[in-house]
């Protein structure tokens, strides 16, 4: 976003970027707030489009700072050294994500040291740029934590290589560059995992893995029910059905133990969808030129009655009288 606002895009135009993709622009500025997935992809793949630079995601990292990896990036910084940090860090991983996570690292049987990034198959891979920003700013960050000037044994991407890599090969100091590989990933030499960290202060890492720990203990119901909710609205606007089993798919598992997952959190599928349709459909009846039925079609009601009532139920108001107020209040 920074980026954007030094090529010429106004505050205006990346709130309606932001707007459009389900980003709250000011949680762009935090370091504790997590962002929805698709969203963060969404900006990053429209910015790198908008600025015809095919190594775009590479340029980006070169200013990276352990901000843009959030409050564990600010934390691992001032731990100790590599390991301490990766093991910490992993830690936190595995507590802050509803669904399972795979460690992001381990030294094989030659003594090489794997940092990975991003999903696995079957996971879809990230956009390109966003995990070319990913792993080419963990690597530089390394450099920079730790003063020394590591040595990249292999890096391996998950896309397909674009036309010319001079300049991967020049960031990352490797002509070992492996794309269409099954995983995103720095191979470093597995002594990389004792270097001091330069910056390493115990009395701010203390505070911030208590930043870290408040934050983990919000997993469950909000996690895993903002999920739901980002998955139903995805669902919705690509005009899928929003019934349970649709959702298990996404989330790879059966409909009885989301259904069961969902009760444990203390909430209910129906009323999650109920929200979400609801939420919509408010935000599409302040078009001037919105239609009722076309309105309820779109957020999936079976028919106007059907999003009346909804709307009533959860906001305690109709259709027209929400349209009202709103015009009230810009007359206002």
């Amino acid at each position: 976003m920074r980026y954007a606002l030094r090529t010429g895009w106004s505050e205006d135009a990346l709130v309606d970027l932001c707007t459009r993709h389900g980003v709250g622009r000011a949680a762009l500025d935090s370091i504790t707030v997590r962002l929805p997935q698709e969203g963060a992809f969404a900006l990053v793949q429209e910015i790198c489009a908008a600025s015809h630079d095919d190594n775009l995601g590479l340029h980006l990292a070169l200013e990276a700072n352990p901000s843009w990896f959030g409050i564990l990036g600010v934390l691992g910084m001032n731990l100790t050294n590599v390991r301490e940090a990766l093991e910490i860090c992993n830690g936190y991983i595995h507590r802050r994500n509803a669904e399972p996570s795979k460690t992001m690292f381990n030294v094989d049987e030659e003594g090489l040291l794997h940092i990975r990034l991003g999903p696995e198959p079957p996971e879809p891979a990230w956009p390109r740029h966003f995990a070319e920003t990913g792993i080419a700013a963990a690597f530089l960050m390394l450099r920079r934590f730790t003063g020394t000037h590591i040595k990249v044994r292999w890096v391996s991407l998950r896309h397909a290589a674009p036309a010319d890599v001079t300049e991967h090969a020049a960031l990352f100091e490797t002509n070992d560059l492996r794309f269409r590989a099954p995983t995103t990933e720095l191979v470093l030499p597995a002594d990389v995992l004792e270097l001091a960290h330069r910056s390493a202060d115990p009395a701010l890492a203390t505070y911030m893995r208590s930043q870290a720990d408040a934050l983990a203990a919000t997993v469950g119901r909000d996690d895993l029910a903002g999920a739901v909710r980002r998955c139903l609205r995805d669902g919705l606007e690509r005009g899928a059905e929003p019934s349970i089993g649709h959702l298990a798919r996404s989330f790879k598992t059966t409909s009885r133990t989301l259904q069961r997952r969902l009760a444990e959190a203390g909430v209910q599928f129906a009323a999650l969808r109920d929200q979400v349709r609801c939420e919509w459909a408010i935000a599409l009846l302040r078009h001037p030129d919105a239609r009722l039925k076309d309105v309820a079609d779109r957020v999936g009601f079976s028919d106007v009655r059907s999003l009346r009532r909804a709307l009533k139920r959860r906001t305690g108001r109709t259709p027209s009288e929400l349209l009202r107020r709103d015009h009230d209040d810009a007359g206002s």
